[in-house]
């Protein structure tokens, strides 16, 4: 079988370029440390089962917020201090302070072996763009350099699996969809999604899960070396200036 012609690679970013799971913990820790440590009434006027209707409560009113998570964390710190009579003023000042702390330990990232090497190879063949539902930054991660752009939620107020991504990529990119490549962890938001836009797809599978669809996926790839070898062998790599 020939080998395919691609023109754009798209990437997700948690759990594919870097493992994602003690990250966010180890951000959401910073954050509460910075609030309870500044208002340590919290604890005794709101629970955590209230925190999670002020969430529930926030989305519902605005539904926007689930597209933009760096929004979202940002009100629901804020809705947290105003139950405690702190004023408006105060509140926004503290809950994007907040924020910042969160911020700066998300994008604390150890990227999987092999991972940064092998972009700074593949972005001198092809243009990458980031395709995330989070808010990773890709700068503070130190792997911008790569990047011809980065798509988020925010970006097309919508998550993934819906089209949004993968069509404002290809958008970016001036190619075709049978001219872009997706690798990402998920089989539903990047498989499913990516096939539906009619992109060729890489599951990235470090983790070693079993495929559940009924369709097999493309090709699966558990490891960065593996990502590699993989697009060697089945693509063709070609770079075009926009």
């Amino acid at each position: 079988m020939p080998r395919k012609k691609i023109k754009l690679i798209t990437l997700d970013l948690d759990d594919t370029v870097w493992p994602n799971k003690k990250v966010i913990l180890s951000a959401e820790k910073s954050m509460w440390s910075f609030i309870f440590g500044k208002f340590p009434q919290i604890k005794e006027k709101v629970s955590d089962d209230g925190i999670e209707k002020i969430k529930l409560k926030l989305v519902e009113e605005k539904p926007e917020l689930k597209f933009n998570l760096t929004q979202f964390r940002k009100e629901v710190l804020k809705e947290i201090l105003l139950r405690i009579d702190l004023d408006e003023s105060s509140s926004t000042y503290y809950s994007n302070e907040g924020f910042n702390e969160f911020f700066k330990t998300r994008n604390k990232v150890q990227l999987y072996k092999d991972a940064k090497v092998i972009l700074g190879r593949l972005s001198r063949k092809t243009n990458f763009i980031s395709l995330s539902n989070g808010n990773a930054d890709l700068s503070l991660v130190g792997i911008k350099q790569f990047f011809l752009a980065a798509v988020s939620s925010k970006d097309v107020g919508s998550n993934k699996p819906s089209p949004g991504h993968f069509l404002r990529a290809i958008e970016i990119a001036k190619c075709k969809p049978e001219e872009a490549l997706h690798i990402g962890d998920c089989p539903i938001n990047d498989i499913g999604g990516a096939r539906n836009c009619n992109f060729s797809t890489i599951w990235f599978n470090c983790d070693k899960r079993k495929w559940d669809d009924i369709v097999p996926c493309d090709l699966q790839a558990r490891s960065w070396k593996e990502v590699y070898e993989l697009i060697n062998k089945n693509f063709i790599l070609e770079k075009e200036n926009v």
